[in-house]
């Protein structure tokens, strides 16, 4: 069906729409305070399951679960050194995002502020 005469805008609506969704599922990766906490830890480098999961404070389960959803979309990559598995973050526009977002938010939190210089001093040495 055309839209004011044109047969093409079903055909962008439809090109949007896929790429509406694929961003929507980029993003519901940052809807986690986990996540965010693993993306936190590792954003600068690499780390092994077990100091994921002490930095964090998440149970191993907890933290392999996320970081496996991490992977599959592609957002973090691991190797395995002998029975240590060891995760970094793998696409550093994702990193950026998070980190922008996190900056943004903490600095509008102005009651708390070691929470807020902490985020924006983590921000400016990544």
């Amino acid at each position: 069906m055309a839209v004011n005469g044109n047969p093409a805008v079903p055909a962008i609506a439809a090109e949007q729409d896929q790429v509406f969704s694929a961003v929507a599922r980029y993003f519901s990766l940052l809807s986690e305070p986990t996540r965010l906490k693993i993306l936190h830890t590792i954003c600068s480098s690499e780390h092994s399951v077990t100091a994921i999961v002490n930095a964090t404070g998440a149970s191993q389960t907890n933290v392999s679960r996320h970081l496996s959803l991490l992977h599959q979309a592609g957002v973090v990559s691991r190797r395995k050194e002998r029975n240590v598995v060891f995760y970094q973050v793998n696409d550093p526009t994702f990193a950026e995002v998070c980190r922008t977002v996190c900056v943004q938010i903490a600095s509008r939190i102005d009651d708390r502020a070691p929470l807020r210089d902490e985020l924006i001093e983590f921000a400016s040495n990544h």
